[in-house]
């Protein structure tokens, strides 16, 4: 029985081969480190199993798709873990969608230290040190299903530690009916803990967000156990650049500050809550339109250039995608009650929203701009609720801000009106 600590990191889902997303007029001065970003991550990740001097390292898929990246991928890959051989650190992988086994290259052999776990059957490996059987790592690659099956993960610990790898979405009760110590979980690119306390089980996500639906802090998890199989386990971020969205509402706009100032205090917040890595951030503004000074696309595109000029560069660059104007929740009374164009067309887009559009026939004004096409009928016949809605909501405030004396150029890939809440 093993009596000793053991010390290991979880990682995966690296995705080498996927650029960063959700950007628009990417910097000159940034494309070269938005290109890279993936690649430092993942290498931050063996380089602090370096410096810790861990027993192992547990990679639980999609770490990259060999055929998209290249002679550079598997050649990344090998590097890291030669490094890791020069130290003694074992490594268990369990390939997921993308590293399918089957596509890693025939000619490249992995090193010693490296076991890739088949995805035809759970295989169990011993860790030892000194002779002594410390942990049991049981690992299958992903054979194409989505869920773990989870009664597949048995073995006879023999008091050895328990560590179970896999690639796919888990059910956390039917993990819990294993008698595993340490679930490793790869697939969510999200960083999750299932279940806090014995047994542990947690998804790594991935080192590197790609796009504002993978938004904060991405890395990997450090576990530590002890003699006594008591484990500690902490998040450690390793993420490059991170994306971030930044809502200004009416309250805030209230205060009677100049939004560039509001702005200003939040990239200095960010800057001091995320450290020295970059941030690619994304504002959304809730107006009090009746009382708005700054509604046009000459006013967003202004401060959007500002934004970029004043906060695009340095150690913590600011990187802002685009401003988007919310719709409101309700428009002011007294603008629904005039006898006016902009009253009857508050009061009749009021009585569509109440209704979702149900009464709404689209279908004679876009024929009159459009050819009736199979594309154009589709879309009138399936538009589901939520998306009838929120393109009643940007209509409604487009048809404001015009009906206002404004002019609005939908097109513009830096600024956007309208959306949905949330």
């Amino acid at each position: 029985m093993g009596k000793e600590s053991i010390r290991f990191l979880h990682s995966g889902d690296f995705h080498l081969e996927r650029p960063l997303q959700d950007l628009t007029d990417i910097p000159e001065h940034l494309k070269a480190a938005l290109v890279d970003a993936p690649w430092k991550a993942a290498e931050a990740f063996f380089e602090t199993a370096l410096i810790e001097n861990v027993d192992f390292v547990l990679l639980t898929g999609d770490l990259l798709n060999p055929i998209s990246t290249g002679a550079a991928g598997p050649a990344f890959l090998l590097d890291q873990f030669e490094r890791l051989a020069q130290r003694n650190i074992s490594v268990y992988w369990a390939g997921g969608s993308v590293d399918d086994p089957d596509r890693w290259p025939e000619a490249v052999s992995l090193p010693a230290n490296v076991h890739y776990f088949s995805k035809k059957e759970v295989e169990s490996v011993v860790f030892r040190r000194n002779g002594s059987a410390l942990a049991t790592i049981l690992g299958r690659s992903n054979d194409g299903r989505e869920s773990i099956r989870s009664a597949e993960f048995q073995c006879d610990a023999d008091g050895t530690y328990v560590i179970a790898l896999a690639h796919g979405h888990a059910d956390r009760e039917s993990l819990l009916s294993e008698r595993i110590d340490f679930w490793a979980i790869g697939s969510d690119h999200t960083r999750k803990t299932l279940h806090g306390e014995a047994p542990h089980m947690r998804i790594c996500g991935t080192p590197q967000g790609r796009g504002f639906d993978e938004e904060g802090a991405h890395g990997f998890w450090t576990v530590e156990v002890d003699g006594t199989h008591d484990a500690q386990i902490a998040a450690s971020d390793c993420d490059y650049f991170r994306y971030i969205t930044q809502t200004l509402d009416v309250e805030d706009l209230a205060m009677g500050r100049d939004i560039r100032e509001l702005m200003t205090k939040r990239i200095s917040r960010l800057q001091s809550e995320h450290g020295t890595r970059h941030l690619i951030v994304r504002w959304r503004v809730e107006l009090d339109l009746e009382n708005a000074s700054m509604v046009g696309p000459e006013a967003i595109d202004e401060i959007l250039g500002w934004l970029r000029r004043e906060y695009s560069h340095g150690a913590c660059s600011v990187w802002s995608t685009d401003i988007e104007v919310r719709s409101p929740k309700a428009y002011p009374a007294k603008w629904q009650e005039e006898d006016t164009i902009l009253g009857d067309f508050l009061r009749t887009s009021l009585e569509h929203r109440k209704t979702h559009g149900q009464h709404l026939n689209l279908k004679p004004l876009l024929e009159s701009e459009t050819p009736g096409t199979a594309a154009w009928q589709q879309l009138l016949i399936d538009d589901a609720p939520g998306v009838t809605g929120a393109a009643l909501d940007r209509a409604t405030l487009l048809g404001v801000d015009m009906l206002r004396g404004h002019k609005v150029d939908l097109m513009a890939p830096t600024r956007r009106f309208g959306g949905t809440r949330g």
